[in-house]
């Protein structure tokens, strides 16, 4: 599904006829996180969620945390909730558990450090701490109250922003946004500021560390396809960010295909891309790449990244000052 324009206008006449219904959502959202009281793991827990709906970059984020993690030296899970998991309470193991059943972010987090897969935040920790976890970096979960959180980062797209600051289903935000950005201990804008995230948060006197970054494409792949006509085909939070920077590093995208966020592609679905290609090659993200039947896999040119801190040296900083 398609984030509606009118989330990104304030003011929309959409938004005011279901202001009402975003009332009784933040209503919940404030009720679910009262409920009970969170698991303490006994070791540090890092979150990193957001306030609205749709993609973020929250999984490369966590991965610039773990990195950060083990320059600190310390052995850290991943914790992911597994979207569309047909598996709970699990520690991925690579070339065994496929995308349908940990899910895709498991998987590109499973590649780099060790992911517990649970819905259950609380009995996944568990079973982290239980294989040795020193820290868990947990990927999403802002709001779910059953895992007792050491650091709360809420990461926000710089373009995308916090759209018309209305609540589901009138704006984008699982609650209002003054509301949740006082509980967290940072934000991380990705990406060019061009919403006035950090204009916005000193104008609400919200003053949270904010630390900044980008997606940061693999450039031998990139340069290995400069000049080129592909197909380009994506099913992320905004797929238009992957076309973008394609063409933004010289690649001619001749056609573009969008799918929903987290689609799981069927062996039709690439044989088709894969004939509208024809001669030209058919790129994807890494978290598309993982959801592709893998005998076809080797037909499919992924254009992997990083996301890179702008100040890694004060992450860092914030990071062992928690650990110590």
């Amino acid at each position: 599904m398609r984030a509606p324009a009118f989330w990104q206008k304030k003011g929309a006449w959409q938004s005011r006829i279901l202001r009402p219904f975003g009332c009784v959502y933040a209503w919940l959202t404030a009720r679910r996180l009262r409920r009970g009281k969170p698991w303490a793991a006994g070791v540090p827990v890092f979150c990193v969620g957001n306030i609205g709906v749709g993609g973020t970059g929250k999984t490369p984020v966590c991965l610039a945390l773990g990195e950060l993690l083990t320059k600190a030296g310390v052995g850290f899970y991943f914790l992911n909730h597994g979207y569309g998991a047909k598996v709970q309470n699990v520690v991925v193991r690579q070339g065994v558990h496929t995308a349908v059943e940990v899910g895709d972010e498991a998987l590109l987090l499973a590649a780099a450090a060790p992911t517990v897969v649970d819905r259950r935040r609380n009995r996944g920790a568990a079973t982290a701490v239980a294989n040795g976890a020193a820290a868990i970096i947990m990927d999403d979960g802002f709001q779910n109250p059953s895992l007792q959180k050491d650091v709360s980062f809420v990461v926000i797209d710089g373009r995308k922003g916090l759209g018309n600051l209305c609540v589901l289903p009138a704006g984008p935000l699982r609650e209002p946004a003054i509301v949740g950005l006082r509980r967290a201990s940072a934000v991380i804008i990705v990406g060019e500021d061009t919403w006035g995230v950090q204009s916005w948060l000193a104008q609400q006197g919200i003053m949270v560390p904010v630390f900044t970054g980008a997606f940061v494409p693999d450039a031998d792949v990139l340069a290995g396809l400069q000049g080129q006509e592909v197909v380009a085909f994506a099913g992320i939070g905004h797929p238009d960010k992957f076309f973008d920077m394609l063409t933004a590093a010289g690649v001619v995208v001749g056609q573009r295909q969008a799918f929903p966020d987290h689609y799981f592609y069927t062996r039709f679905d690439i044989e088709q891309l894969l004939a509208e290609a024809g001669q030209r090659p058919l790129v994807t993200t890494a978290k598309d790449f993982v959801k592709i039947p893998r005998d076809l896999q080797g037909r499919v040119i992924v254009v992997p990244g990083v996301f890179r801190f702008d100040d890694e040296a004060a992450v860092l900083q914030m990071i062992q000052g928690v650990i110590s």
